[in-house]
């Protein structure tokens, strides 16, 4: 019943133009319960969606840079209590306040409302490198008391993270990641700059009109850094992957930080990652607050959304998702390019979770 119903709500998806295509895999236990992909990835080129095609993950990237952190801190070369002056000494002694803590949970007040979002703005420059574009940051406004609130920093949280992850290991992100994390779980796809033969396989951002899909142009910011030789990369966005590849990642959480018998983190840091912060402040939506990088579905019930409590996941602005539930084991990564879905209020995502936990809860 699971695959029959997936794939009947994918191909109605798909022929009433609200998508041009997608990719599902979902797991239990280790064993792989449902694996497809259906529909275009270019419809004009006429290029079917397939194991192959990549996508851009949007904020998922930031679950990969999550756990990058946490792993640094096992290696004990950073620790929650870090404070951001220590990694950029030119920022103002207040900015001392912030942790490394605050940035994962988003409750670093910064970059959490239209305050300190049109500072970064007025400072942007497409050409700059993480280090350059964080270094303008210093004298970023608070949005409000430190850990007061916990609005989701879209960029500027997970792009200081990004370049601690930078000063901490001496390293560019994209190597760091690759090297540590991407391919000892075999992620060889996966990364913030693609080949040629990766570019062929993009699968172009769409939004659905008028029952018409449209393509949208390919020159906007969120996308032009990723697709240059400007050399930045981004700790809240712009990792490029392929639905088998983000699944080994999901795979590896579910697993309790083990894929393969390729270690990545303990359980410790993982349950640590999955414990919410002063839980009555700090929530993405109704009942489900932020732990450490990852949305918790502490009382899903509270939002609509039906996962069993315990679930944690996160979202790509493009309709990407993942989530897992790791006391049945069931884990899922899904795929697709729309830039009308908002991110983690897909309805997409709401019924795939739905039908997921129906069939196999």
């Amino acid at each position: 019943m699971l695959k029959k119903r997936l794939d009947t709500y994918f191909e109605q998806l798909i022929e009433e133009k609200r998508i041009p295509g997608c990719g599902l895999i979902v797991q239990k236990k280790g064993t792989e319960i449902y694996h497809n992909c259906l529909g275009m990835a270019d419809i004009e080129e006429g290029r079917k969606l397939d194991d192959t095609t990549v996508f851009r993950m949007a904020s998922m990237t930031k679950l990969i840079i999550a756990v990058a952190i946490m792993k640094l801190i096992e290696e004990r070369k950073l620790s929650l209590n870090d404070n951001l002056v220590k990694f950029f000494p030119e920022y103002p002694e207040e900015k001392k306040r912030v942790r490394i803590r605050h940035l994962l949970n988003h409750s670093s007040s910064l970059g959490q409302t239209e305050k300190s979002n049109e500072y970064a703005e007025q400072v942007f420059d497409i050409h700059d490198t993480l280090e350059q574009r964080t270094a303008k940051w210093g004298n970023m406004p608070f949005d409000c008391e430190l850990g007061e609130s916990a609005s989701y920093s879209a960029l500027v949280n997970f792009d200081l993270l990004g370049r601690i992850i930078e000063v901490v290991t001496g390293e560019n992100l994209d190597d760091w990641l690759k090297n540590n994390i991407l391919h000892p779980l075999g992620m060889m796809s996966t990364g913030y700059f693609l080949s040629k033969e990766q570019m062929s396989n993009l699968a172009p951002c769409y939004i659905s009109e008028n029952g018409k899909l449209i393509r949208q142009p390919e020159h906007n910011a969120l996308f032009d850094h990723v697709t240059t030789e400007y050399g930045y990369c981004s700790g809240a966005a712009g990792i490029f992957s392929t639905l088998k590849d983000y699944d080994r990642f999901t795979t590896m959480l579910a697993y309790g930080g083990k894929m393969n018998g390729v270690r990545i983190l303990s359980e410790k840091s993982i349950e640590q990652m999955c414990t919410p912060y002063q839980i009555t402040d700090k929530e993405c939506q109704p009942g489900c607050p932020w732990g450490l990088g990852f949305m918790l579905f502490l009382k899903p019930e509270r939002s609509k959304i039906f996962v069993a409590p315990g679930t944690f996941g996160w979202s790509g602005a493009l309709g990407t998702h993942m989530f897992v539930h790791s006391d049945s084991g069931i884990s899922a990564t899904f795929t697709v390019s729309m830039g009308d879905l908002d991110g983690a209020a897909s309805f997409i995502s709401r019924e795939i979770e739905k039908i997921v936990f129906e069939e196999l809860a």
